[in-house]
């Protein structure tokens, strides 16, 4: 007797630590859809490419992946549509095209996340873009959905679609993608600072008739958004800016430097990695091939490579003898430039070379800011609808916003190993007790 084929279930649940039950069903057609994308091999990788980069190193909780991020923003989005049906019920035909967004927004992120993304100066939405609407499982998904999707959501991603609020539900200042960051990241890290009221921002938003934009409605919902908005530059200043995970990108950012110097001379090197660093151009196929497993294989074979410094730095990064990083107490570029040049002066002495040991970092809230509506770019301004009924942008009726988004928030730091700690320290010392900077 022959067995009958087995059925796929009908609701599939993923148990989130930040959401807690995520549950999908199979008959229900835009359900269907997410599934079978998070069931694409592109989507998959994504379980291999770390949320938080190498943060890991200083926060031991850090190693959530770029797939539970994703599968939570598209949560966020599906709770929020259903809200913004109860006020608009047009929204609900958009349904399947934004929740689809939402999974997908990240879906051309390279190894490390954002870490590599700086240091070799790639757009990781341009690629979403070019994995939505290449030869993939995602492209072949959506068309079987809807022929116009791959379009429309690369539309949406390079904020050129209409209506509006498509966009500012994925990519805005109040987007689902940092919802779920801020919390997941908080928790990841073990951390308080990114915690906020979800809730209670998702039900004050509404779409405004007027400029099909989202806008906040209320006072309750202007007060939890002022409380995600300190609780986005509390993450920054407190996590993503720590001085370890500058410490380490910095590394990275060194060992990849002299990768891309010696090239064929290398140890190991793929030819997938090789285009990469290089900045060759990659197809849709080659690029999918690159993930942190990818990367931390080749570090791996790094650290017993023939060339000296390359060798050392990779041993640095797979042990986590990380570099030092000290913030510098000026602002003045000049000074700051004087400061690299001894201290490059100063490891020389210990026999290492400057141009892989000595570094600096600067941090503020670009390209990543919280907040800056004085940018005059719609994304970056909260409209509130008052009880009054107006609308106005959030600074201009909060005094702590403006308060917030007129300080300054940049800061250099200067990134160098540990032998030479007191030597940097002293010098750097004496520079603040210099005549020219008290």
């Amino acid at each position: 007797m022959q067995a009958r084929p087995q059925m796929a279930p009908r609701k599939r649940s993923y148990l989130d630590p930040i959401h807690h039950d995520i549950v999908l069903d199979r008959n229900d057609p835009t359900d269907r859809l997410i599934i079978d994308l998070i069931d694409t091999a592109e989507f998959q990788r994504l379980r291999r490419i770390l949320q938080l980069g190498v943060s890991y190193f200083t926060f031991q909780g850090a190693e959530g992946s770029r797939f539970t991020h994703s599968v939570g923003v598209m949560y966020i989005a599906k709770k929020l549509v259903d809200m913004l049906a109860d006020k608009s019920g047009f929204v609900l035909r958009f349904k399947p095209l934004i929740l689809a967004t939402a999974l997908l927004h990240d879906i051309g992120h390279g190894p490390y996340s954002h870490v590599t993304e700086k240091i070799l100066g790639y757009d990781h939405e341009d690629w979403s873009c070019k994995i939505i609407s290449g030869d993939t499982e995602v492209n072949s998904v959506l068309r079987a959905f809807n022929p116009e999707f791959p379009a429309t959501i690369k539309a949406i991603l390079k904020k050129t679609h209409q209506p509006k609020f498509l966009t500012d539900l994925v990519s805005s200042q109040l987007d689902c993608d940092r919802f779920d960051y801020l919390l997941r990241d908080s928790y990841l890290t073990g951390t308080a600072y990114g915690l906020f009221a979800l809730d209670r921002i998702l039900s004050s938003l509404e779409i405004d008739p007027d400029t099909q934009r989202i806008i906040v409605s209320g006072d309750k919902g202007q007060a939890a958004v002022e409380d995600y908005l300190f609780a986005r530059y509390s993450m920054y200043q407190q996590v993503y800016y720590h001085r370890k995970n500058l410490a380490a990108r910095a590394l990275l950012s060194r060992l990849i430097k002299r990768a891309k110097l010696l090239e064929s001379r290398i140890c190991y090197i793929d030819e997938e990695t090789q285009k990469w660093l290089s900045g060759e151009e990659l197809s849709v196929h080659e690029y999918l091939y690159l993930d942190d497993v990818q990367m931390s294989y080749h570090i791996k074979k790094w650290s017993q490579d023939k060339d000296p410094i390359m060798k050392d730095l990779a041993c640095r990064f797979l042990n986590r003898k990380l570099f030092n990083a000290t913030k510098l107490p000026f602002m003045d570029l000049d000074v700051v430039e004087s400061i690299k040049n001894k201290a490059k002066k100063l490891v020389e002495q210990k026999g290492l070379d400057p141009e892989y040991y000595i570094a600096i970092e600067t941090t503020g809230l670009r390209p990543y800011d919280y907040y800056r509506p004085e940018a005059n770019h719609p994304q970056t301004n909260i409209m509130v609808r008052t009880e009054r009924g107006d609308i106005r942008e959030l600074s201009a009726i909060s005094p702590t916003v403006e308060a917030l988004v007129k300080g300054s928030f940049d800061t250099y730091w200067l990134i160098f190993p540990s032998e030479v700690r007191d030597a940097i320290n002293n010098m750097i010392d004496s520079e603040i007790k210099a005549p020219a900077y008290k």
